[in-house]
């Protein structure tokens, strides 16, 4: 899912408190009904004779936008990378931060929710990008985006899927953490795990890699 918001674990994992409900941020009815067929549908798969990794995203399967020049204001999806001679796969949560006129944070760690409670970790820096435009009057209009990364675990992201049904507005959340005190929280929803699960399967199936 593809935008800023605090809220809680909706019922993915039993031990996680919910907020009161006025609190817990809903996503667009169009990511709600969106079903994992939809995500392995439209995964983006990166794999030729030089590659020794395959990488599928959940990239393409859902973005947000705003404005007049539907900009998207900050995306997360999932990647996976699987050894194309083992089948071993590793899993990645990637996050793209998007500032208008701000300095970057710096999220240097990530607090994500998991059966036993949240849990912190370092991010992956992924690299910043910015673009300036400069006038006499405006010194210093800048777009900055930072692009970070979250190791993520097979166990965690089936119990995630597990979560989908038709009609459940079951999120799981992550709070994005930086040294000043800043936070940026994602949400993603169990449709787009499962979807990225199913895409990982359909590969290996095809090209003949262990389920592992």
């Amino acid at each position: 899912m593809r935008f800023r918001m605090v809220g809680a674990f909706l019922g993915l994992c039993a031990s996680a408190a919910a907020l009161p409900a006025e609190d817990l941020a809903v996503p667009p009815r169009a990511l709600l009904a969106m079903t994992p067929d939809d995500f392995a549908r439209t995964a983006s798969v990166k794999d030729d004779a030089l590659e020794v990794r395959a990488t599928i995203t959940t990239e393409p399967g859902y973005l947000e936008r705003h404005g007049l020049l539907r900009i998207v204001q900050s995306d997360n999806f999932l990647r996976a990378f699987v050894d194309k001679t083992s089948g071993r796969t590793t899993f990645q949560l990637y996050q793209q931060i998007l500032y208008v006129r701000r300095l970057y944070k710096y999220f240097d760690s990530v607090n994500y929710e998991t059966p036993a409670g949240p849990r912190a970790v370092e991010t992956i820096n992924l690299g910043r990008i910015e673009h300036c435009l400069r006038s006499a009057v405006l010194v210093d209009r800048c777009t900055r985006i930072e692009s970070v990364a979250v190791p993520l675990d097979e166990p965690l992201l089936k119990t995630i899927a597990a979560g989908y049904a038709p009609g459940n507005a079951a999120t799981w959340h992550f709070r994005f953490k930086a040294q000043s005190g800043d936070d940026f929280d994602g949400v993603m929803v169990p449709a787009e795990v499962a979807g990225l699960l199913q895409a990982i399967a359909d590969y290996k199936r095809t090209h003949g890699l262990t389920m592992r």
